[in-house]
């Protein structure tokens, strides 16, 4: 059985004339006549049948030609991709973000990307805690969206360009604040009340040192919706992006705090990155140009 005997079965079942295939696949009628004999007698099966003026599928013909069209596109597919890695384009590529970054900034770069290269499988990966920075690192991810600080430049060769903001801010639940004559003012005040934190940062960073916070008892989680759960359960206070808990905030669920020995809001930016050393394919640079551009089109929060 060959691609050529598939397609001029499926071409003769589609049109029901030897006569109309032979013209669409540039053949004479005796040729095709004689190739559409043998496919069947190699099959052993009856897939055409003459009813009147018009060769009609049989039984068997209606039950395999769905899987020869099949066969045909995936042949198909698979010359397309060989042109496409021929042309040097990757067969797969990692884009990894942090959870922290809004992620309606970058599905229509990806979207757009998919479309101009559909041989190309893009992946989506989104992790906690620095964790895109630390899969760019690693050679697995070739483009991350990542909270960013100068001091991440010593760890590899980036190159980085200034995405969105992010703000991360303290909070607890209203219950917890009741307990309290008035509402707490510093962490001393919340010594008897579990301290909501993630359980690592993947790069090495100290959270206590960047929250000024040491605390007396903790409950680590290692996601914002875990994290969110322990807030509107009242099993703590915490830290957590302000974006993920803007109702709360607005109807009193969670009460932001404003505490004066410790670092109450965190804001950062949010940089699209990327390692200079890694080679740079035609696909990852489009969707890092489209992600500039897209960048360029957003109005960012004042």
């Amino acid at each position: 059985m060959t691609l050529e005997q598939l397609r001029m079965f499926v071409t003769v079942a589609e049109l029901g004339s030897i006569a109309n295939a032979a013209e669409v696949l540039h053949k004479t009628q005796p040729a095709l006549s004689i190739a559409i004999k043998r496919f069947q007698q190699e099959l052993q099966l009856t897939l055409l049948q003459k009813t009147a003026n018009r060769l009609q599928l049989t039984d068997d013909g209606h039950r395999l030609l769905p899987h020869c069209r099949y066969l045909l596109r995936q042949a198909k597919d698979i010359t397309a991709l060989a042109a496409h890695l021929r042309d040097g384009h990757e067969s797969t590529i990692e884009f990894a973000f942090d959870t922290i970054c809004q992620q309606s900034t970058f599905f229509d770069a990806i979207t757009t990307t998919q479309q101009h290269f559909p041989q190309t499988e893009l992946y989506l990966t989104s992790v906690q805690r620095l964790g895109a920075l630390q899969r760019l690192i690693d050679g697995k991810a070739s483009i991350a969206l990542t909270p960013w600080t100068h001091t991440f430049h010593e760890l590899a060769s980036f190159e980085t360009l200034p995405f969105d903001r992010f703000e991360v801010i303290a909070v607890i639940h209203h219950q917890l604040v009741s307990s309290f004559a008035s509402r707490p003012h510093s962490s001393s005040q919340l010594r008897d009340i579990p301290l909501l934190m993630p359980q690592a940062f993947d790069i090495d960073l100290d959270i206590q040192k960047v929250m000024g916070v040491v605390p007396h008892s903790t409950i680590r989680s290692n996601d914002t919706v875990s994290q969110k759960e322990l807030l509107m359960r009242g099993a703590g206070w915490g830290y957590i992006p302000k974006k993920s808990v803007t109702d709360e905030l607005t109807d009193g669920t969670l009460i932001p705090l404003q505490l004066d020995d410790v670092t109450s809001v965190i804001e950062g930016e949010i940089r699209l990155v990327r390692d200079k050393k890694q080679r740079k394919g035609p696909v990852a640079s489009f969707l890092w140009q489209t992600l500039v551009n897209s960048k360029n089109q957003m109005v960012l929060p004042d």
